[in-house]
């Protein structure tokens, strides 16, 4: 919880306890000083919705701050309430209060770990047509490809509008949801997370041009749940962009204000997900990737673009989660522009059979849970890290499950308990991931050889790491 929603919660239960323990002369002299509290709570309600802002769970700490104003008001202390009422609405509201506590503990604004690096973060989110390819996934034959991208990049200052961490939350936040059989409101209050993240800021001077890095999320997955991930890449130096694929991601809001939802039917015709039709989806997605970087080509070289001069495409990596990091696969096997891929808890059964045969040719990366997905998955998955030409690593992390290489653990501390991830500490598991992640692709695109890639074992007794080095 936040400083003002402590001290709101705290002024509630002096009163509380008082009217639950109102027996003994004492406790019955400080009954005159109650009247303080409601009084301190209601300023404090003030400062945080001005300061923290508003949002739902703190609804029963309001009520009951509320309740006790217009006592207060009405002249109706609880020196003059019968002893048995005043003991009966003490009990009562103590379980609102202890309500009111508990609702913002499970729900908390998320807290995203620090970027570690010295740079600013700027962002900006474009729409993208690629004329060149029809959509396969519309009813309409003469549809094209469409996509909304953001660019996360290493800003000159942290001046200007912050940016959100989901735009158009109304719309977008009840789909989410709802793609994990939560409730609509559940994820109301997610903009009131601090990103240190600022709108269309001036790129940053010094360390140009910047190594490019483009994410790909999973199935029914956005392009900002990895922000975690982007911010502390972008941090250390490098242009970060994400796709959102349209029709398999959760939701893609267009420019025009046309809103598709995820319809499975449109991805697998047979009704359920399987790699067969799941080799149509990575291809697909590989394009997007390809598609992305001839448009940042352009954007390099086009006078006035933000970003014009500040992209080195020379050194470009690839990474993505679950269906992403398939899609990272296919592409990486096709296009020389990839120079080192990273996976995290990737479905690669959906990857081409002829990229089994030819194997990679790129510095890979594989990040997973215990089940990478199944036995299955997780014998291709050591086939492909056995199978590339350049160095290879395989990490796999103790006590995860899928979404814990995602934010979404960082939203709820409840995701252990509704399956969506392990026991494992979520803000130490991610920051983990990030050191690793981060000296990966500091190696293999920057040049700057990594102590942590090499030692052995892993610092961390949760990760275990091997690794598959060429001379």
């Amino acid at each position: 919880m936040r400083l003002f929603e402590i001290l709101i919660l705290a002024t509630l239960l002096p009163p509380l306890l008082w009217l639950i323990f109102n027996r003994s002369r004492q406790i019955q002299a400080l009954g005159k000083w109650l009247i303080l509290f409601p009084l301190v709570g209601t300023f404090f309600i003030v400062v945080h919705l001005m300061v923290e802002g508003y949002r739902w769970q703190m609804v029963p700490a309001y009520g009951l701050t509320a309740v006790f104003l217009l006592l207060t008001m009405r002249r109706r202390t609880p020196t003059t309430s019968p002893p048995r009422l005043a003991w009966l609405g003490g009990l009562l509201g103590l379980l609102v209060w202890l309500i009111a506590v508990a609702v913002p503990v499970a729900l908390p604004v998320p807290h995203l770990p620090e970027p570690t690096g010295p740079y600013a973060i700027g962002t900006f989110t474009t729409f993208l047509v690629d004329t060149s390819r029809p959509e396969t996934y519309t009813e309409d034959p003469n549809d094209n490809r469409e996509l909304v991208v953001q660019v996360w990049y290493p800003a000159a200052n942290r001046e200007g509008e912050p940016a959100q961490y989901m735009p158009d939350l109304d719309i977008a936040g009840p789909v989410i949801a709802d793609q994990f059989g939560l409730p609509a409101f559940l994820l109301n209050h997610i903009n009131l997370t601090d990103l240190d993240v600022w709108l269309d800021v001036p790129p940053a001077e010094d360390g140009t041009p910047f190594p490019v890095i483009v994410f790909s999320h999973g199935l029914t997955g956005i392009r900002m749940q990895n922000t975690v991930m982007v911010r502390e890449l972008v941090s250390h130096g490098f242009i970060v962009a994400a796709i959102d694929h349209s029709y398999a991601n959760a939701l893609t809001i267009f420019p025009d204000g046309r809103v598709f939802v995820y319809d499975p039917a449109r991805i697998f015709p047979s009704g359920e997900s399987n790699p067969v039709e799941g080799n149509a989806l990575v291809q697909v997605w590989a394009s997007d990737i390809a598609f992305l970087l001839d448009k940042m080509a352009v954007w390099n070289q086009e006078t006035g673009h933000l970003l014009n001069g500040r992209f080195d495409l020379n050194h470009v990596g690839i990474f993505g989660h679950s269906t992403g990091g398939g899609a990272t696969v296919e592409f990486c096997s096709e296009d020389t522009r990839c120079q080192a891929g990273v996976g995290l808890d990737s479905w690669l059964l959906p990857v081409s059979e002829n990229l089994l045969t030819q194997g990679l040719h790129q510095p890979m990366m594989f990040i997973s849970s215990p089940r990478w997905l199944g036995q299955d998955n997780q014998t291709l998955g050591y086939r492909l890290f056995n199978s590339t030409s350049q160095d290879s690593y395989a990490l796999t992390l103790a006590n995860t499950e899928h979404y814990d290489f995602t934010d979404l653990p960082l939203l709820t501390p409840l995701t252990p308990q509704l399956g969506l991830s392990g026991s494992i500490n979520s803000s130490y598991s991610l920051c983990m991931q990030n050191e690793y992640l981060l000296a990966f692709f500091n190696q293999y695109l920057k040049g700057e050889p990594s102590a942590l890639l090499m030692t052995e074992p892993s610092p961390y007794p949760e990760l275990t790491i091997e690794r598959n080095l060429r001379p």
